[in-house]
């Protein structure tokens, strides 16, 4: 087998773009659906193209698509069942009976802060991978935006971090090598100018005073301007602002 068969498939899916790229090769297709389940047979008939014939992908979605909670600290180690089943009941709390049946990943942390949990829809979960193994691939990697842009974040965040696509904003606040808030929520044309005003809110609902430090990280959304506030220290991770939308994450 060639170096160059072997090579992985990266796929990112969007609200109306699905982009993939292989070695060399990219590609972006646009289209009118902007549900995850309704990208599927888009991405089906993309995916009949030999030239992205492999036996290895790696699925990135974005924060469109994507629950994250934090649960209370639980106190003590648990097993991965019961971290499982305290994630679950933490997005029902928040999003009602539908999250029962969300397909989630739990990030462990120690016993005295919360867990970090991520959820997608269970249907579209199921038939996204259904759709790539019926495609050939076998070793298939389905990861959130947040799980795979937070290596490129400071190794340890004592403040704020902001990732910023296309129409939403991740809040996720750290400490002592912990997670200890999360949010995300959609954002509109010039969310730049209310960043100040947004970390403000999200610093007064945090359980506890976290540091004063943000750090701004923007994927496929252009140009960023580090805000100017008194009261905060604003980095401006970097970024390549000629790439927008989904493209930006394949290039991570």
């Amino acid at each position: 087998m060639s170096r160059w068969s072997a090579e992985p498939l990266r796929i990112a899916l969007a609200p109306g773009e699905i982009a993939l790229a292989r070695g060399a090769r990219t590609h972006v297709h646009e289209t009118g659906a902007r549900d995850a389940l309704a990208l599927l047979p888009a991405l089906d008939d993309l995916l009949a193209d030999a030239a992205w014939r492999t036996r290895s992908v790696e699925v990135v979605l974005s924060q469109h698509f994507v629950r994250h909670v934090l649960t209370p600290p639980p106190g003590k180690a648990l097993p991965p069942d019961e971290e499982r089943a305290l994630v679950t009941a933490g997005l029902r709390e928040i999003y009602g009976e539908p999250a029962q049946d969300w397909a989630v990943r739990v990030h462990s942390q120690p016993p005295h802060a919360g867990l970090l949990g991520a959820a997608i829809d269970g249907a579209f979960a199921h038939a996204l991978d259904a759709l790539l193994m019926r495609r050939g691939f076998r070793r298939i990697a389905i990861r959130p935006l947040a799980s795979l842009a937070a290596r490129h974040a400071p190794r340890t965040v004592n403040g704020w971090w902001l990732l910023a696509e296309p129409g939403w904003l991740g809040v996720f606040g750290g400490a002592d090598g912990c997670w200890r808030h999360v949010a995300g929520f959609p954002v509109g044309e010039g969310w730049q100018a209310t960043l100040p005003d947004l970390v403000a809110r999200e610093r007064g609902a945090a359980f506890a005073e976290l540091p004063a430090a943000v750090w701004l990280h923007g994927l496929g959304v252009g140009a960023l301007d580090t805000p100017r506030d008194a009261g905060l220290r604003w980095q401006t991770l970097p970024h390549d602002a000629r790439l927008r939308g989904a493209r930006a994450w394949l290039a991570l």
